[in-house]
């Protein structure tokens, strides 16, 4: 037998002794032989060991005694890691390494040196920890690493990607349509370590209608720039970008015309002046139009509004000059009940040479309602077979009337709910002033006193009803007064509490009919201390509102007069009307007796109801819910010009003088001052008012405007019981005493029950309110 090649000189053996020195050889033990060495476990491969234990004793025997030479582990080859390397900036180094294998596959601890091919792209350093690469220029080259005779090797590219793209020129020039712009538009781009990126590929594209770029794709310069030329397109405003990688860069110009030309365009969306109109009646769209051009167009041009099955209805709009806009309102409708679509044109007949005819149409969904008209005292028949239905009324009232107007549904089979309003169609029903959802078709609105104009009526099938009767009349029909039940906790002598029922008696007078009654122990258990300094807890029907008074020191003599506010407001009842609040039924007047200690006693009524109107709902927390108070001054707008947006206090505003008052209507006192701002009416232009800050001294009038603004919360007022009033545009000087009313505002946070079942204060923050469990109305 040929000899056979170890690592090792071993001696001849038989028997046991060879399974011995495998045992021996596996375990790392020193093998004797004919020369003394040490032979490691690694130096020998376990896995060879094991191959050759089953076979040794024979090629021994076989050797015939004969000792066998096994050679020593030599490199057999090199592997460089990673193998390949990508260098997307200059600068960027990394760390390579190598391992060395013998000829038995077994890694060597051993010396290598290292080498590239190319130093002009990569610069190599060697330390004690091996190679150190570093990328210095755009290119190829390979890095060795050689072992003796053997070599490995690893492919190194450098290629700077983009960390950065800007524009260096060509941004925001103005040229001819049609021509090519005299800059060129450029951009620079550099890497990760901050040097100029050369060859990153940059791709430049133009928008639809701004014309073309020279070079779609442009690769950057040593300099790390890349540019193109920019021919322009047909329309007037024109835009493209530049791109690398995952940056962009935006570019825009402008393009003119000879002779120039307007472009008018529609701004915006449309905005109709509701979404739901009658099908009975013509509505109005407003339409925002801009001339984009650069010339002014002819003296005039039309504007139409179409619509399927409604013909077309157009307007003459006076030349707008470049750059300019203009609110136009276009009239449409009448139209068929249902989903319908309405476009408003520019120019429709194409008579104006203008820049781009694609800007000059718009449309706007419009879902088209049917309302019948009934007669005061006339009956007609309701009816549904299907859940859901809504039901649309209207009766025209020409001549107003102390009485109630009485709007009853009855008759029939199911459940109906009815709903009534005064004034602008609500765009929903929820939104109506009255409501009555009873569990069958028995339901009645009452509405007081009768006003001269359109009132409103909706009637919603809550399941399939009738056929029932509904009807409109007037007067004949008790109307439930509005109550205001006072609780006086602490304090006050029987002359102070008799003022405080005398202002309640007021507003009983001016509030006419009862809102709904609120159960807080079925829905609603409200814990002590929640409204006001040692109120209790309140657990039972609440018929309209609660208010607790405390007669204490607030800050002594000369600060707060008062703290007066509503704490508990009742929601609309039914689901589908979260966030709708209505009145309060709980609220809380805390008097200073120091300060009504020292005031004048002609004084005392004008204070006691300026109080209770901030505790019925006076106040902008309780507006702003409503939507009624625009453009507030706190916490932090001095400059603002905060006012009440009611339609009625409004109207009352006017015919009281202020028609021509030029800002905001009705005016709120301004200079974000906490407790005055935003809380009343700006003296300045009120004067005397009874919801001014302050009482002057002489008749502090309760005026249509403050009646107006409870109206505008959803209360049933009597304008008739107001106090005449006049404005006055400018404070009057030589008043002989000023007491001011000021700081008045309760800081008790206002709270509301969700028809879900949790209750929330005014940022609709959820209250915990241990132990309670609500329940949840009908609907």
């Amino acid at each position: 037998m040929g000899a056979v090649i170890f690592p090792r000189v071993l001696p001849t053996t038989t028997g046991a002794d060879t399974v011995d020195r495998m045992e021996q050889l596996e375990s790392g033990a020193q093998v004797r032989g004919t020369r003394s060495t040490s032979v490691p476990q690694s130096a020998v491969p376990r896995s060879l060991a094991a191959f050759l234990a089953p076979v040794l004793p024979l090629v021994l025997a076989a050797c015939d005694g004969k000792q066998m030479e096994i050679d020593d582990p030599v490199p057999s080859s090199v592997l460089v890691l990673p193998t390949e390397i990508t260098f997307t900036y200059l600068g960027q180094v990394e760390h390579p390494g190598a391992k060395v294998f013998d000829q038995y596959g077994e890694e060597m601890d051993t010396t290598t040196d290292w080498s590239t091919t190319d130093e002009a792209v990569i610069e190599l350093e060697v330390d004690a920890l091996g190679p150190i690469v570093t990328a210095v220029a755009n290119g190829a080259a390979t890095l060795e690493a050689k072992v003796g005779s053997v070599t490995g090797a690893a492919s190194l590219v450098v290629a700077q990607g983009p960390a950065l793209l800007e524009s260096t020129g060509g941004d925001g020039q103005t040229g001819a349509r049609g021509e090519t712009l005299a800059e060129m538009v450029a951009v620079y781009t550099e890497d990760s370590g901050g040097s100029p990126a050369e060859g990153v590929e940059v791709t430049f594209l133009a928008a639809e209608g701004s014309g073309e770029f020279g070079d779609s794709v442009v690769r950057t310069n040593a300099e790390g720039v890349a540019e193109t030329t920019w021919t322009l397109g047909a329309t007037r405003q024109q835009s493209g970008v530049a791109a690398a990688g995952e940056f962009e860069v935006a570019f825009a110009a402008e393009a003119i015309s000879d002779p120039p030309e307007p472009d008018y365009a529609l701004i915006g969306d449309l905005e109709p002046a509701r979404s739901d109109p009658l099908d009975s009646e013509i509505f109005e769209i407003r339409a925002l139009i801009a001339n984009l051009g650069d010339g002014p167009g002819p003296p005039s041009f039309s504007v139409e509004a179409t619509s399927e099955g409604a013909g077309t209805h157009s307007v003459e709009v006076e030349r707008i000059e470049p750059g300019d806009t203009a609110a136009v309102v276009v009239p449409g409708g009448p139209l068929e009940a249902g989903v319908r679509w309405v476009e408003v044109a520019i120019d429709p007949a194409d008579a104006v040479v203008e820049w781009d005819e694609g800007n000059n149409a718009d449309s706007v969904e419009l879902r088209v309602v049917s309302q019948r008209e009934i007669r005061l005292g006339e009956s007609v028949t309701v009816e549904s077979e299907e859940q859901g239905s809504v039901f649309l009324f209207r009766v025209e009232i020409e001549e107003g009337s102390d009485e109630a107007l009485n709007v009853e549904l009855s008759g029939g089979s199911g459940d109906a709910d009815l709903f009534a309003h005064y004034g602008r169609r609500p765009d929903y029903r929820y939104r109506y002033r009255c409501f009555s959802i009873e569990g069958d078709t028995g339901e009645a609105c009452q509405l007081v006193p009768t006003r001269a104009g359109v009132y409103h009526i909706a009637v919603h099938a809550f399941t399939a009803f009738g056929p029932s009767e509904l009807k409109v009349t007037l007067g004949g029909r008790e109307v439930e007064s509005f109550d205001i039940e006072l609780v006086f906790l602490e304090g006050g002598s029987a002359s102070e509490r008799e003022e405080v029922e005398d202002a309640a008696e007021r507003w009983e007078e001016i509030i006419v009919r009862d809102v709904y009654d609120w159960d807080h122990e079925e829905f609603d258990p409200v814990p002590a201390g929640t409204c006001g300094p040692g109120s209790p807890a309140v657990s039972d029907l609440v018929d309209d509102i609660r208010i607790f008074v405390t007669f204490d020191s607030i800050d002594g003599s000369g600060g707060a007069m008062a703290k007066s506010g509503p704490c508990w407001v009742r929601p609309y009842p039914l689901e589908g009307g979260e966030g709708i609040w209505l009145q309060p039924t709980l609220a809380a007047i805390v008097i200073d007796e120091d300060d009504l200690a020292d005031l004048d006693e002609d004084l005392v009524d004008a204070f006691m109801q300026h109080e209770m109107a901030h505790a019925l709902g006076f106040v902008p927390s309780l507006w702003n819910r409503h939507d009624l108070l625009r453009d507030p001054s706190l916490p932090d707008n001095p400059d603002a010009d905060p006012h009440f947006d009611g339609p009625e206090a409004l109207a009352a505003f006017d015919a009281a003088g202020g028609s021509g008052y030029e800002y905001g209507k009705v005016p709120l006192e301004d200079g974000a001052e906490d407790g005055v701002s935003d809380s009343h009416w700006r003296a300045d232009v009120m004067g005397n008012e009874l919801m001014t800050p302050s009482l002057t001294g002489d008749e502090q009038p309760l005026s249509a405007i403050t009646v107006g603004t409870f109206h505008d919360l959803g209360y049933e007022v009597d304008p008739a019981e107001a106090d005449g009033y006049t404005l006055a545009y400018e404070m009057r000087l030589g008043e002989p005493r000023i007491v001011r009313l000021g700081h008045d505002i309760a800081p008790f946070p206002i709270r509301v029950y969700r028809t879900v079942g949790k209750r929330l204060d005014l940022t609709g923050r959820e209250i915990v309110v241990p132990g309670a469990e609500p329940g949840r109305p009908r609907r």
